[in-house]
């Protein structure tokens, strides 16, 4: 069973002042659940949360107790294994964790920060002035 991003976006956008304790603790939940399934537990149609979930945000005392990290890898490795179909065109995961591992792990693969004024030659020939604050980062 799944529900529409716009209905969660519609009903829980904006906390009423005069929420109750209970009232908050449903926009707590809606708020994680969204979370989690918008970065770690996303799907290729990105436009649905999968209520299959939602018995894990029934209590949020028990929340931290859960291994959030090792189900997200586990559904990281779910999706690969899923892309390696050759009928499959996207993949879904939370692929910002591959692309951070592979960063951390295969540093010549890490995007190239262009820093114009890094150089000490060129600091030297522009005068100090001129330079703001991001332009002093040496």
């Amino acid at each position: 069973m799944t529900v529409c991003y716009t209905w969660f976006h519609e009903r829980f956008r904006i906390l009423p002042a005069d929420a109750s304790e209970e009232t908050v603790r449903i926009y707590a939940r809606a708020y994680i659940l969204m979370l989690l399934f918008s970065q770690l537990f996303a799907d290729k149609n990105t436009n649905r949360v999968h209520l299959h979930w939602l018995p894990y945000l029934a209590s949020l005392d028990e929340l931290g107790r859960y291994r959030w990290g090792s189900a997200a890898l586990a559904w990281l490795y779910r999706c690969l294994c899923r892309g390696t179909n050759r009928n499959i065109v996207n993949l879904a995961g939370p692929l910002q964790l591959l692309q951070s591992w592979i960063f951390w792990r295969f540093p010549t693969l890490r995007p190239i920060v262009w820093e114009p004024y890094s150089s000490a030659k060129v600091a030297s020939v522009i005068h100090p002035e001129i330079l703001i604050d991001e332009h002093r980062r040496l």
